[in-house]
């Protein structure tokens, strides 16, 4: 059990691991921060955000 816990936390250090909470950080940030970036950086970081977030979570492993 305690060995399974620690692969668990391993896994998030993996580099999808850290883009998908970097990127969902910066998306946090950007609806409720005080920031107003311009709507055309805007709309190009939702969708990118949305294309690495359908890759990672539909993607079969193996």
């Amino acid at each position: 059990m305690k060995e399974k816990i620690v692969d668990r936390i391993l896994k998030l250090f993996e580099v999808k691991s850290l883009v998908t909470v970097g990127l969902t950080v910066c998306m946090a940030l950007l609806l409720f921060g005080p920031y107003d970036p311009p709507a055309e950086a805007l709309g190009l970081f939702c969708t990118s955000y949305g294309a690495i977030i359908t890759y990672f979570f539909t993607r079969k492993e193996g």
